[in-house]
Protein backbone atom coordinates (compact mmCIF):
# COMPACT_ATOMS: atom_id res chain seq x y z
CA UNK A 1 0.00 0.00 0.00
CA UNK A 2 1.02 3.36 -0.59
CA UNK A 3 1.85 6.44 1.23
CA UNK A 4 -1.64 8.16 1.91
CA UNK A 5 -0.70 11.32 4.72
CA UNK A 6 0.88 11.76 8.08
CA UNK A 7 -2.33 10.67 9.98
CA UNK A 8 -2.51 7.00 8.39
CA UNK A 9 1.77 6.96 8.61
CA UNK A 10 0.84 7.90 12.47
CA UNK A 11 -1.40 5.07 12.52
CA UNK A 12 0.76 2.57 11.27
CA UNK A 13 3.56 3.28 13.31
CA UNK A 14 1.39 2.58 16.09
CA UNK A 15 -0.05 -0.42 15.27
CA UNK A 16 2.95 -1.77 13.69
CA UNK A 17 5.81 -1.11 15.18
CA UNK A 18 7.09 -1.37 18.63
CA UNK A 19 6.19 0.21 21.49
CA UNK A 20 8.34 2.53 22.94
CA UNK A 21 8.72 0.90 26.52
CA UNK A 22 9.58 -3.04 26.87
CA UNK A 23 10.91 -5.43 24.22
CA UNK A 24 10.65 -5.31 21.35
CA UNK A 25 9.38 -8.10 18.73
CA UNK A 26 10.28 -7.18 15.39
CA UNK A 27 12.91 -9.01 13.71
CA UNK A 28 16.35 -7.72 13.72
CA UNK A 29 18.21 -6.71 10.07
CA UNK A 30 21.52 -5.78 8.95
CA UNK A 31 24.71 -6.82 8.44
CA UNK A 32 25.29 -9.78 10.80
CA UNK A 33 26.49 -12.13 8.09
CA UNK A 34 29.76 -10.20 7.91
CA UNK A 35 30.49 -10.77 11.79
CA UNK A 36 32.29 -13.45 12.98
CA UNK A 37 31.10 -15.08 16.25
CA UNK A 38 33.41 -13.28 18.16
CA UNK A 39 32.16 -9.94 16.71
CA UNK A 40 28.36 -10.66 17.60
CA UNK A 41 29.25 -11.39 20.94
CA UNK A 42 30.41 -7.69 21.58
CA UNK A 43 27.59 -6.26 19.60
CA UNK A 44 27.22 -2.57 21.70
CA UNK A 45 23.58 -1.33 21.60
CA UNK A 46 22.57 2.18 20.34
CA UNK A 47 19.47 4.35 19.33
CA UNK A 48 18.76 6.86 16.53
CA UNK A 49 15.79 8.94 16.06
CA UNK A 50 13.24 9.34 12.86
CA UNK A 51 11.86 12.74 13.21
CA UNK A 52 9.09 13.56 11.45
CA UNK A 53 8.00 17.28 11.35
CA UNK A 54 4.69 18.08 9.89
CA UNK A 55 5.35 21.05 7.85
CA UNK A 56 3.18 23.15 6.04
CA UNK A 57 4.59 22.20 2.96
CA UNK A 58 4.09 18.50 3.89
CA UNK A 59 5.85 16.51 6.46
CA UNK A 60 9.70 15.41 6.31
CA UNK A 61 12.42 13.48 8.17
CA UNK A 62 15.30 14.84 9.93
CA UNK A 63 18.32 13.76 8.33
CA UNK A 64 22.19 14.67 9.35
CA UNK A 65 25.77 14.62 7.63
CA UNK A 66 28.37 13.11 9.88
CA UNK A 67 31.60 15.06 9.82
CA UNK A 68 34.56 13.50 7.73
CA UNK A 69 36.53 12.83 11.12
CA UNK A 70 34.11 10.69 13.11
CA UNK A 71 35.68 7.73 14.03
CA UNK A 72 32.55 5.44 12.53
CA UNK A 73 30.52 6.39 8.58
CA UNK A 74 32.50 9.56 8.48
CA UNK A 75 30.99 11.98 5.86
CA UNK A 76 27.74 9.87 5.32
CA UNK A 77 24.23 10.34 6.25
CA UNK A 78 22.71 9.38 9.13
CA UNK A 79 19.89 9.84 11.79
CA UNK A 80 20.67 11.89 14.97
CA UNK A 81 21.99 9.06 17.47
CA UNK A 82 24.36 6.94 18.60
CA UNK A 83 25.57 4.36 21.64
CA UNK A 84 23.60 4.05 24.33
CA UNK A 85 25.66 4.88 27.37
CA UNK A 86 25.29 3.57 30.98
CA UNK A 87 23.14 6.92 31.93
CA UNK A 88 20.41 6.09 29.63
CA UNK A 89 17.42 4.16 30.95
CA UNK A 90 16.52 2.65 27.31
CA UNK A 91 17.34 3.03 23.71
CA UNK A 92 14.51 5.22 23.37
CA UNK A 93 16.13 7.61 25.88
CA UNK A 94 19.29 7.47 23.94
CA UNK A 95 17.87 8.28 21.16
CA UNK A 96 16.59 11.21 22.49
CA UNK A 97 19.58 12.47 24.45
CA UNK A 98 21.33 11.97 21.21
CA UNK A 99 18.94 14.24 19.27
CA UNK A 100 19.13 16.69 21.71
CA UNK A 101 23.03 16.84 21.22
CA UNK A 102 23.44 16.92 17.71
CA UNK A 103 20.27 18.32 16.42
CA UNK A 104 19.13 20.75 19.78
CA UNK A 105 15.53 18.96 19.86
CA UNK A 106 14.42 18.51 23.27
CA UNK A 107 13.27 15.40 24.67
CA UNK A 108 9.88 16.69 25.94
CA UNK A 109 9.13 18.31 22.69
CA UNK A 110 9.46 14.53 20.93
CA UNK A 111 6.07 12.86 21.05
CA UNK A 112 7.74 9.03 20.34
CA UNK A 113 5.45 6.86 18.64
CA UNK A 114 7.10 3.05 18.25
CA UNK A 115 10.35 1.39 17.77
CA UNK A 116 11.29 -0.21 14.55
CA UNK A 117 13.26 -3.35 13.28
CA UNK A 118 16.79 -2.70 14.88
CA UNK A 119 20.02 -2.93 12.61
CA UNK A 120 22.93 -5.06 13.06
CA UNK A 121 25.84 -2.88 11.76
CA UNK A 122 29.01 -4.03 10.61
CA UNK A 123 31.00 -1.65 12.80
CA UNK A 124 28.84 -4.16 15.81
CA UNK A 125 26.10 -2.07 16.31
CA UNK A 126 22.58 -2.90 17.25
CA UNK A 127 20.97 0.53 16.23
CA UNK A 128 17.09 0.76 17.55
CA UNK A 129 15.50 3.64 15.23
CA UNK A 130 13.37 5.23 17.46
CA UNK A 131 10.16 7.25 15.37
CA UNK A 132 8.65 10.55 16.97
CA UNK A 133 6.95 14.00 16.13
CA UNK A 134 8.83 17.01 16.18
CA UNK A 135 6.90 20.24 16.56
CA UNK A 136 6.22 21.85 13.16
CA UNK A 137 7.74 25.01 14.00
CA UNK A 138 11.14 22.84 15.35
CA UNK A 139 14.12 24.55 13.98
CA UNK A 140 17.56 22.44 14.24
CA UNK A 141 20.34 23.51 15.99
CA UNK A 142 23.51 21.44 14.77
CA UNK A 143 26.32 20.26 17.59
CA UNK A 144 29.24 21.02 15.32
CA UNK A 145 31.38 18.53 16.70
CA UNK A 146 28.89 15.71 15.76
CA UNK A 147 26.98 17.30 12.96
CA UNK A 148 28.66 18.92 9.54
CA UNK A 149 24.55 19.62 8.03
CA UNK A 150 21.37 19.15 8.92
CA UNK A 151 18.90 18.61 6.01
CA UNK A 152 15.03 17.61 5.84
CA UNK A 153 13.64 15.15 3.62
CA UNK A 154 10.40 14.94 2.00
CA UNK A 155 8.29 11.54 4.13
CA UNK A 156 6.32 10.93 1.14
CA UNK A 157 10.09 10.41 -0.52
CA UNK A 158 11.37 8.55 2.08
CA UNK A 159 7.69 6.00 2.21
CA UNK A 160 8.69 5.62 -1.58
CA UNK A 161 10.03 2.55 -2.94
CA UNK A 162 10.65 3.46 -6.37
CA UNK A 163 12.77 6.37 -4.67
CA UNK A 164 15.65 3.66 -3.88
CA UNK A 165 18.33 1.87 -6.19
CA UNK A 166 21.09 -0.90 -5.54
CA UNK A 167 24.30 -0.03 -5.19
CA UNK A 168 27.42 -2.79 -4.96
CA UNK A 169 30.05 -2.90 -2.85
CA UNK A 170 33.02 -5.35 -2.08
CA UNK A 171 32.82 -5.21 1.91
CA UNK A 172 35.32 -7.72 4.53
CA UNK A 173 35.40 -10.19 1.53
CA UNK A 174 32.24 -10.18 0.10
CA UNK A 175 30.58 -8.70 -2.10
CA UNK A 176 27.04 -7.26 -0.94
CA UNK A 177 23.99 -4.79 -2.12
CA UNK A 178 23.09 -2.02 -0.39
CA UNK A 179 19.94 0.76 -1.08
CA UNK A 180 20.45 4.16 -1.98
CA UNK A 181 19.06 7.30 -3.08
CA UNK A 182 20.42 10.99 -3.82
CA UNK A 183 18.19 13.64 -2.45
CA UNK A 184 18.59 17.51 -2.93
CA UNK A 185 23.00 16.99 -3.08
CA UNK A 186 22.89 14.59 -0.39
CA UNK A 187 23.38 10.86 -0.68
CA UNK A 188 21.53 8.58 1.09
CA UNK A 189 22.65 5.35 1.62
CA UNK A 190 24.09 1.88 3.54
CA UNK A 191 22.69 1.73 7.36
CA UNK A 192 20.62 4.91 7.03
CA UNK A 193 19.30 3.96 3.89
CA UNK A 194 18.48 0.38 5.27
CA UNK A 195 16.86 1.67 8.01
CA UNK A 196 14.54 3.63 6.39
CA UNK A 197 13.73 1.33 3.58
CA UNK A 198 13.32 -1.30 6.40
CA UNK A 199 10.42 1.08 7.86
CA UNK A 200 8.72 1.52 5.07
CA UNK A 201 8.59 -2.11 4.23
CA UNK A 202 7.54 -2.71 7.91
CA UNK A 203 4.51 0.16 7.70
CA UNK A 204 2.97 -0.71 3.97
CA UNK A 205 4.10 -3.92 3.06
CA UNK A 206 2.72 -5.74 5.77
CA UNK A 207 -0.71 -5.61 5.33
Amino acid sequence: MAWQNLDDFVDRVTAKLDPPAGQGRLTEMGDMDFLTPEEVAIIRPAAVLFGVIPRKEGPTALLTLRPTTMADHAGQVALPGGKVDPIDLDEVAAALREAHEEVGAHPDDVDVLGKASPYITGTRYRITPVVGLLPADFIPIPEPGEVAAIFETPLELLMNPKSYTTGQAFYKGAHREYYEMPYNGFRIWGVTAGIIRRLYQTLYESD
